[in-house]
């Protein structure tokens, strides 16, 4: 549920303060982009919104910048509060409820502003732990799914996929180790080499505006997820089972870990001038390993058991469904490398017949070639 004071303002929740007439996602964010947009034309308030900490909106910094706007500018801000506010109105008055809305509260304050930069900081904290939650149930469901398919395959194919899924784990903690830490120097020089420049020339400011992609001085989720892409990639080329939420994971989890230490204005963005401080510092030059996907621990046997209990039977006949489709196309795997490794068996027995047979000839030639020449020695000796 989209918090209406972070539209509008505290007083205004309780005029509109009912479930049917709460904003939206969508319309939350087409009222902060109209915000966002007249702000666009102040360069003091773009700079606000890009540094604002939690203790700028706490100590009247906002406030202060607010009243220092060009007034046409705030003459737009509240003109877009005014038409939000008359949306919803008229949606009160379809309900037939009271929509009588306090003059005062048509006017753009410092509140307002401080709502949307609390509002953008949450909405991140909230798409990361939302994204989180989805993950652990799609591995569980996963891990249900292939335990049932185990379970539906005969005792040879169920061992066979067994030593399979040990080799698979294995090859995955091979190109885990093989990982650089997101956002040390080593692993962004490899992003600047791959990208086709010079190991030793990189430079942490020229790295920064080439991956500031609509040039604001800073990198947002999209800019930097998009630095690990090549390198999650590369970790799961070749690997069996790969599921593109495990991809996307990844990528997001590397984000996640370079904000928390890039961030230190915790707006959930990189600014030029904290890349820029953290790549002075030591913690830059760190080669600590980096634990992927594969290595975290999502959820324990307990509360996969518990996330089984609670499967409604629809879940449970669709998961059961899905466990048997996973079990056949195993098997036919199986069987298929079975067929490739006999065929690979009767071909190199063919071949080491052949072999065989052209040794023998080879030799049969040089006992032939030998005794040609003792013949050859004998009749000169005779002469």
């Amino acid at each position: 549920m989209i918090r209406v004071w972070a539209v509008l303002s505290l007083a205004t929740v309780l005029v509109l303060a009912n479930e049917s007439v709460i904003p939206t996602k969508t319309e939350y964010e087409r009222y902060l982009d109209q915000v966002l947009l007249v702000f666009s034309n102040d360069p003091n308030v773009v700079a606000l919104l890009k540094n604002a900490t939690p203790e700028d909106i706490k100590n009247g910094v906002i406030e202060k910048t607010l009243r220092r706007i060009n007034p046409q500018i705030r003459s737009r801000l509240d003109e877009v509060k005014r038409n939000i506010i008359m949306e919803y109105r008229q949606k009160l008055r379809k309900q037939k409820m009271d929509d009588n809305v306090p003059e005062e509260l048509y006017t753009f304050t410092h509140d307002d502003l401080k709502h949307l930069l609390n509002e953008r900081h949450e909405r991140l904290k909230q798409m990361d732990d939302q994204r989180r939650k989805e993950f652990k149930k799609f591995e569980m469901e996963k891990e249900l799914k292939h335990r049932m398919a185990l379970r539906a395959m005969n005792e040879y194919d169920r061992k066979v996929q067994e030593a399979l899924d040990e080799e698979g784990k294995a090859k995955k903690k091979e190109k885990s180790n093989q990982i650089k830490h997101p956002g040390n120097k080593e692993q962004l020089q490899d992003v600047w080499e791959a990208e086709g420049f010079d190991r030793e020339t990189f430079n942490p400011a020229t790295f920064f505006k080439m991956h500031d992609m609509n040039g604001d001085d800073e990198w947002d989720l999209f800019e930097l997820e998009a630095i690990f892409e090549k390198e999650v990639e590369d970790l799961f080329e070749g690997l069996p089972d790969v599921d593109e939420d495990e991809k996307y994971e990844e990528v997001a989890r590397m984000r996640e870990h370079v904000v928390n230490h890039m961030d230190k204005n915790d707006d959930g963005f990189i600014q030029l001038s904290e890349f820029l401080d953290y790549a002075k510092g030591k913690e830059f030059d760190h080669s600590d390993p980096w634990d992927t996907v594969f290595e975290e621990q999502l959820f324990n046997e307990d509360e996969l058991a518990e996330f089984e209990k609670k499967l409604d039977s629809s879940a449970q006949k669709e998961l059961e469904e899905l466990a048997k489709k996973e079990a056949l196309t195993r098997e036919e795997k199986i069987a298929k490398y079975e067929a490739e490794s006999k065929l690979n068996m009767d071909m190199l027995k063919e071949h080491s017949e052949k072999l065989k047979e052209a040794i023998m000839a080879a030799n049969k030639f040089k006992e032939l070639e030998k005794a040609k020449k003792v013949v050859a020695a004998n009749e000169a000796a005779q002469q």
